[in-house]
């Protein structure tokens, strides 16, 4: 069985919410990291890796779901 330390469920973020510029930058992400390994995260310019990795590093606030350290 594969322990992973870090889980986000259904995450969402939102820049500026509610706003004309509002920008909805993490839609319904789900990603479970392995405790050993090594993890590759790639995507287009803009497609939210940084904003991911500073909510789980804790820079960062998600909008709504779960994150699990």
């Amino acid at each position: 069985m594969t322990n992973f330390p870090v889980r986000i469920t259904n995450a969402h973020k939102y820049y500026n919410r509610g706003k004309s510029n509002q920008l909805h930058v993490m839609d319904n992400v789900n990603l479970e990291l392995p405790e050993q390994g090594l993890v590759a995260i790639f995507g287009r310019s803009g497609c939210g890796k940084t904003t991911m990795l500073n909510i789980i590093g804790g820079l960062d606030q998600y909008t709504s779901g779960d994150l699990v350290i």
